[in-house]
């Protein structure tokens, strides 16, 4: 299901844009607002895939709105529905996704619609990534590293890896990645951090892969391939018949976990990885 939301100061639009949607079953309308304020009140705590926004609005107008949408998370999706045109360079400079003039019809909104979910369709299915925790930590897509100009933006990532797909607020990832700082400085941190972590993923076409919602992140594990996430399902279901199962542990023993990034809040799991590794291979070795 792809989230949505519509912002428009005349609920008569609103109600007639709910009911042009309804009647889809790969979108969730996730609210209807009338005004900015509303909207990104929502989005402090919940996550969307696009906003479809009014231009013309009293106080802070669409295009304003939208920086503001994108500065909170700039994976999301901004579609303008307007009377006016004289908007749509300013519109599409901010890269809107699509550029509707009112009044809206059924077919000019399926057309943003299908638009919307290729979009989704072809990101979700093509680039599902590799994410390598044993020895350093890399995220691969397409059989290449990305690169990365922060730091900290993987350490960010790799802290979320390292919690499974379990949300955790800013205060656990800032008390990981800087132990040192006090409250206000980890904080600020944190959300300039988060913000290039995300700009990143975008780049590489991998907004996916992350997720915020009531002021929790987390990594979604559907969307990875991690051999963190692969050696533990296979100890799990107890699946080391054939010598080609035990590749995952021999790569673990011999690399580690995260150890060339030298993550000291990474220690903890790597015992306890380290001592899994060698029960298990001793468990392999017995039964043969």
């Amino acid at each position: 299901m792809i989230r949505i939301a519509a912002v428009d100061d005349e609920m008569h639009v609103l109600e007639r844009f709910q009911r042009m949607i309804v009647e889809s079953k790969e979108l969730e309308l996730c609210g209807l607002f009338e005004t900015g304020e509303q909207l990104l009140d929502y989005l402090a705590k919940e996550s969307l895939d696009a906003v479809f926004l009014d231009i013309e609005m009293p106080g802070v107008n669409g295009l304003q709105l939208s920086e503001q949408i994108l500065d909170l998370n700039e994976t999301i999706d901004i579609v303008f529905v307007t009377a006016f045109n004289q908007y749509a360079v300013e519109a599409f400079e901010l890269q809107a996704m699509d550029y509707i003039l009112k009044p809206l019809t059924e077919e000019r909104l399926g057309k943003t619609v299908r638009r919307l979910l290729q979009t989704k369709r072809t990101v979700r299915q093509s680039n599902k990534p590799f994410i390598q925790c044993f020895g350093s930590f890399e995220v691969f897509l397409n059989g290449e590293a990305l690169t990365w100009k922060n730091s900290k933006a993987k350490e960010v990532l790799a802290f979320l890896v390292h919690k499974r797909g379990v949300p955790v607020n800013w205060e656990k990832v800032a008390d990981a990645v800087w132990p040192d700082y006090d409250s206000e400085k980890a904080q600020t941190n944190f959300h300039a951090t988060t913000y290039l972590l995300r700009k990143r993923l975008a780049e590489a076409g991998l907004s996916q892969i992350l997720q915020n919602g009531r002021g929790k992140y987390s990594v979604v594990t559907d969307e990875v391939n991690c051999d963190l996430y692969q050696l533990e399902e296979m100890v799990k279901n107890n699946r080391f018949k054939r010598k080609e199962d035990i590749h995952l542990l021999e790569r673990l023993k011999q690399s580690g976990y995260l150890e060339e990034d030298g993550y000291s809040w990474a220690y903890p799991k790597a015992a306890q990885l380290d001592e899994m590794c060698r029960r298990v291979m001793d468990d392999v070795m017995e039964s043969k």
